[in-house]
């Protein structure tokens, strides 16, 4: 035992014990089901196709997906030789079974309708499926991120992206404070900036999770059938008739909209903060598309910087590459934009801070060879844009202010919190 003295705490815990102590509640739907995992060893290759990760196990005994299975290559080799795989049942919290390992092997000989295959079992886990969030992410100096503060079924694998943005959104503004370049005031963004993007992916890896059952529907299924009407939901779907025809598009039809799964770009990177360390500029936040599929790259204040590949002394780099590994905001400008490059040297001197100014322009360090930039800046060429360390943009004007360095030193001073 031994005893820790910091200025500031991340709890990333996974909930087991910072945030209970502190008195931080989970809200939401917890112990819907009991997931028990298995990663085993098997040599599948002459079953397995090449280019697929997830393959769902839907047959008549198991009246869906979910109760059936769904397994995953795991690798080291990608592809159908893969050595290792983790396959998922479903139990009901209450079902006394699900603890029975040594079932484990039997039913996945079942499932797979391989009577004579011998697994290698390395490890069978067991979690709770629940789609929760914490009530706050921030207790006094201590901060809440990853499982801590959100927890959701896996399905569109918002769980691991959502901890490390936490931890994107936490660490600049951390350092900040610790290097005295912001005032303390500026972790207070943590939670409003954070909280409302955990709880949108927490519903939407649960709505994503429970779709699969309209997949269910869509072929046919129900748990409520007795095992001979799922068997002739298979007899029909397979049948060379017309109505075979028919429950084969129907089943198409409704498998597609579990896009919101696969192609949910826009939850990946079209997130944005609304307050916090943003300075809006009075635009319109760009479109959302409800299935979550498209995103649309903006520069508004509170986005992701779009990426756009640009080139520096010859070599391909993303504008993402433009912000560091430090706490230095990134000012992005244009061939008339030198007037914002003298304020940001200006601003820098006057906070005691680094400032990168950055000119994308013909001639200039940075060009922008393919013309993808200015597609995706909203700006003119004598404005500018302030990226925060973690790419998120802190602010832009349009065009040139009337004094740039006034400008600039007002809004890096509302951004620290100087």
């Amino acid at each position: 035992t031994y005893t820790v003295r910091a200025q500031y705490m991340i709890a990333a815990d996974g909930g087991k014990t910072v945030g209970p102590e502190l008195g931080v509640t989970m809200e939401g739907p917890s112990g819907i089901l009991d997931m028990v995992s298995t990663h085993f060893t098997a040599d599948l290759s002459q079953y397995w196709e090449d280019d697929v990760l997830i393959t769902w196990l839907v047959n008549p005994e198991g009246a869906g997906s979910w109760h059936s299975g769904a397994m995953a290559a795991m690798g080291p080799t990608w592809g159908k030789h893969s050595e290792e795989f983790v396959i998922h049942f479903t139990f009901r919290p209450d079902d006394p079974n699900r603890f029975d390992e040594e079932a484990i092997v039997p039913r996945l000989r079942e499932l797979l309708k391989l009577p004579d295959l011998e697994p290698e079992v390395h490890k069978v886990s067991h979690w709770i499926l629940e789609g929760v969030l914490a009530d706050k992410y921030q207790v006094g100096r201590v901060f809440l991120a990853g499982d801590a503060a959100h927890r959701h079924p896996p399905t569109t694998g918002l769980g691991l992206n959502t901890a490390i943005q936490d931890a994107h959104n936490l660490v600049w503004k951390l350092a900040a404070v610790l290097r005295g370049d912001s005032a303390p005031a500026l972790l207070d963004t943590y939670e409003p900036e954070r909280r409302l993007v955990g709880m949108r992916n927490v519903d939407w890896a649960m709505f994503t999770f429970l779709n699969h059952m309209v997949i269910d529907a869509g072929i046919g299924l129900s748990p409520d059938q007795p095992l001979e009407l799922r068997t002739q939901v298979f007899r029909d779907l397979f049948s060379d008739t017309p109505m075979g025809e028919t429950r084969r598009a129907r089943a198409f039809e409704v498998a597609n909209t579990q896009r919101t799964e696969f192609q949910a770009h826009d939850l990946e990177i079209g997130f944005a903060y609304q307050d916090g360390a943003v300075l809006p500029d009075g635009s319109d936040a760009p479109p959302r598309d409800p299935m979550g599929s498209v995103y649309f790259p903006t520069t508004r204040p509170g986005h992701r910087l779009p990426h756009a590949w640009i080139e520096h002394h010859g070599q391909r780099i993303s504008t993402h590459d433009l912000v560091g590994t430090d706490t230095a905001l990134v000012l992005i400008t244009g061939a008339q934009g030198q007037d914002w490059v003298t304020a940001a040297d200006t601003v820098a001197q006057k906070y005691g801070i680094r400032i990168k100014a950055v000119t994308i322009a013909d001639g200039a360090d940075y060009t922008d060879p393919t013309g993808r930039w200015s597609e995706l800046r909203e700006i003119g060429e004598d404005g500018a844009i302030l990226v925060r360390p973690d790419n998120h943009v802190a602010w832009r004007s349009a065009d040139r202010a009337a004094t740039p360095a006034d400008e600039l030193a007002r809004t890096v001073g509302t951004l620290l919190s100087r």
